[in-house]
């Protein structure tokens, strides 16, 4: 964990770039609806959308660094956002990737926390920006907010932990490939003992969700297509059997 200055270091390589704006005054959106603020009734949704303003992010751009303050609620309208941790030497651990629907930093707005992870954006992305005063006075005129809050950030935990889990229990990192894949799966389209997924990450990304290299996931991948553990066909991935890759994952 990096305190802000020494992040600021550390990612010198990435894009700190101001986002232009795209609209601050629209007709209602129903973008609620695929969010975990979509449990709030349609007038509580139109008052929050009066309140949030859409922002554009070119790819690398951040939203907010670890153990900020944040003064933001940010909702993932389009795009992917990558959420990570850093060491001091600069490795980054990805364990989520926040896709439409999102909604980060509620947790900080809410509670005054320190942020417990980076977020940037993967690709240009669409961002809904809610400013920290005005979310504070809406959740005062609808305090279930903070219970969907705390849902929210138990969630994105979860995420963490599986990442964790895979990273602490092999030392094999193909191992650790064929885990993360079957994590994957579990999200995607299923029949059977099969399941296939959109795979739009690069071989350097899925690296850092298992503590890896880019060359050793290529590596990995392959050993798995000539085992017939995986197939890949552009960015699907189909995973034939899952038993015999958790086998794998298990065993070798």
């Amino acid at each position: 964990m990096l305190c802000t200055a020494t992040q600021a270091e550390v990612n010198r390589g990435w894009s700190i770039h101001t986002p232009h704006l795209i609209s601050s005054n629209r007709k209602f959106e129903a973008w609620g609806a695929d969010t975990c603020l979509g449990a709030l009734s349609p007038e509580s949704m139109r008052e929050l959308d009066s309140i949030m303003f859409i922002e554009g992010y070119d790819a690398g751009d951040i939203l907010f660094l670890e153990q900020d303050v944040l003064t933001r609620v940010f909702i993932v309208l389009s795009g992917e956002v990558r959420l990570s941790m850093q060491d001091i030497g600069g490795r980054r651990l990805t364990f989520q990737i926040a896709k439409h629907g999102a909604v980060l930093g509620m947790d900080s707005v809410l509670y005054g926390s320190l942020t417990e992870w980076c977020a940037d954006t993967l690709y240009p992305s669409r961002i809904g920006v809610i400013g920290r005063e005005q979310f504070h006075r809406f959740a005062e005129r609808h305090p279930e907010l903070y219970r969907i809050a705390s849902r929210e950030i138990i969630g994105t935990l979860q995420n963490a932990c599986t990442t964790l889990r895979i990273l602490g229990l092999s030392s094999c990192v193909r191992k650790r490939l064929a885990s993360q894949l079957l994590a994957w799966g579990e999200r995607g389209s299923k029949a059977g003992d099969q399941t296939q997924f959109r795979m739009a990450l690069t071989h350097a990304q899925i690296a850092e969700f298992i503590g890896a290299v880019r060359e050793s996931v290529t590596r990995g991948l392959i050993a798995f297509k000539q085992r017939g553990l995986v197939e890949i066909h552009g960015s699907m991935l189909r995973i034939p059997s899952t038993a015999a890759l958790k086998r794998y994952a298990e065993g070798g």
